[in-house]
C-alpha cells in the first residue's frame, strides 16, 4: 500500500511546526558558544596567549611612579627584547587598571588611550584615587609575531 504526503493549503507543512531552535540553529549556537569559550580561555591564560614569538617582546613603563590624583597619564612602550628596539606598530587592544599588589583587586581605575607622537609608545589617562601600588595588565598584537603580547606592569601612585 502506498500512502500520499498531501498538504493542504490551509494546513502548516511539518517543518513550520518545528519550534524554534531546530537542528541547524542548536548546532551554530554551540558552536559559537565554544568559539566564545576558546577565546577567553586563550585571553585569560597567559600560558597560551604567548605563543612562538610573542615571547620576543615586552611591555616597559616609561614612569614607574606617577602622582596620585585625577588625569594621571601612564605610558608604556613595547620593545622588542633581543634588539632593545621599540616596535611601531603593535596594537594594543586589552588593557586593565586595579590595585591587586595591594590586595585590592576589585579597586579598578578607568584606562583612556591617548594619542601619542611617538611610534611604539601608548599613553592612558586614568584617575589614580588611591596612593599605592597598581597593576597594568595590557595585551597586544605585534603583526610579525604568533600570538599575543601580554604584558603586567607595576606602577606606584605617591602624593
Amino acid at each position: 500500500m502506498r500512502v500520499l504526503n498531501i498538504v493542504s493549503p490551509g494546513l502548516p507543512h511539518r517543518s513550520a511546526a518545528r519550534p524554534f531552535g531546530g537542528r541547524a540553529v542548536q548546532a551554530a549556537l554551540r558552536a559559537m558558544t565554544m568559539a566564545v569559550v576558546i577565546a577567553l580561555s586563550v585571553l585569560a591564560s597567559p600560558s597560551l596567549a604567548q605563543d612562538v614569538g610573542a615571547s620576543d617582546y615586552q611591555f616597559e613603563l616609561v614612569d614607574r611612579e606617577l602622582k596620585q590624583g585625577y588625569g594621571a597619564v601612564l605610558t608604556v612602550r613595547l620593545v622588542h627584547r633581543q634588539t632593545g628596539k621599540v616596535v611601531p606598530d603593535a596594537v594594543v587592544f586589552i588593557s586593565r587598571l586595579d590595585m591587586s599588589p595591594d590586595g585590592m583587586g576589585e579597586m579598578t581605575a578607568p584606562l583612556e588611550p591617548v594619542p601619542d607622537v611617538l611610534p611604539g609608545y601608548f599613553r592612558f589617562e586614568t584617575d589614580l584615587v588611591m596612593e599605592g601600588d597598581w597593576s597594568l595588565v595590557l595585551m597586544a598584537k605585534v603583526p610579525d609575531a604568533d600570538g599575543y603580547v601580554r604584558g603586567k606592569l607595576i606602577v606606584t601612585a605617591v602624593p
